[in-house]
């Protein structure tokens, strides 16, 4: 490993833990709460954050703010809602273009069980090659298509651990429903593991019990998006997350942060 990746990775993942917000998002939908990213962005720094996960377009909008205060994990990969697959993810940036752009990490993500699986994983493993020459680490985020009549904890468990052997610095994965099944996903990784959030939970208290799982389980922090952004206040939501990513807090200690 080469001194700039250990020194972007150690603004990643500070003492050896993370939250991430990511602000991804447009591209799948629309989503009211990204119309500003600026006011987004300013609550992530208010929570206390580590690092935030955007485009090239958000990152326009707010590298001045950004700049010294998150890590940086540019996302170089999408579909387009409108495309009708979601799971066919392509290219939309480089590597060159992260380093120019200051990144700390960039971000692929894999669909498992979809059709075009390998080649999402040809590409990644491209990537890490790449991305390896400039010091560059490369997150990569492994989800279950969702068109695919399949075990989504076995898929996620063997997409986790590919990612890894793929020379992945990071994996960012998303967790079947059963907080049981946690440990053993996390446990055949071999390089550290943050929690995707998913769709929208019903209730704080609900995310911030997944949070205590999944960190529970060995996960080393989180990348949680809609969960965060869509509360009444983010700001407080990521406070009380930090709680139990940083401290080791139960639920309902954490809850006390959104008074």
């Amino acid at each position: 490993m080469t001194i700039g990746k250990e020194i972007r990775l150690k603004k990643i993942l500070r003492d050896g833990k993370t939250i991430i917000v990511p602000i991804d998002h447009p591209i799948e939908g629309y989503f009211k709460e990204l119309e500003d990213p600026r006011r987004v962005v300013e609550e992530i720094i208010r929570g206390g954050a580590d690092g935030v996960l955007l485009r090239r377009g958000s990152l326009a909008k707010t590298y001045d703010l950004v700049a010294g205060r998150l890590a940086i994990v540019y996302r170089i990969s999408g579909a387009t809602f409108t495309s009708g697959d979601m799971g066919d993810q392509r290219l939309t940036s480089s590597v060159e273009e992260a380093v120019r752009y200051d990144a700390d990490a960039i971000a692929y993500t894999v669909y498992v069980a979809h059709p075009k699986e390998n080649d999402m994983y040809e590409i990644f493993s491209r990537l890490v090659e790449e991305a390896e020459y400039y010091g560059l680490p490369v997150i990569g985020e492994v989800l279950v298509w969702e068109n695919a009549k399949v075990d989504a904890f076995e898929y996620l468990r063997i997409g986790v651990r590919t990612l890894g052997e793929e020379g992945a610095a990071i994996v960012k994965s998303g967790f079947p429903s059963d907080f049981s099944l946690y440990r053993d996903l996390v446990r055949y990784s071999i390089v550290p593991v943050i929690a995707a959030g998913g769709p929208k939970m019903d209730s704080p208290r609900k995310v911030l019990e997944f949070v205590k799982a999944v960190m529970d389980a060995g996960a080393v922090g989180t990348c949680i998006g809609r969960n965060v952004w869509q509360q009444e206040s983010p700001s407080k939501m990521i406070r009380a997350m930090r709680r139990i990513v940083r401290e080791g807090a139960s639920v309902d200690e954490a809850m006390s942060e959104l008074l």
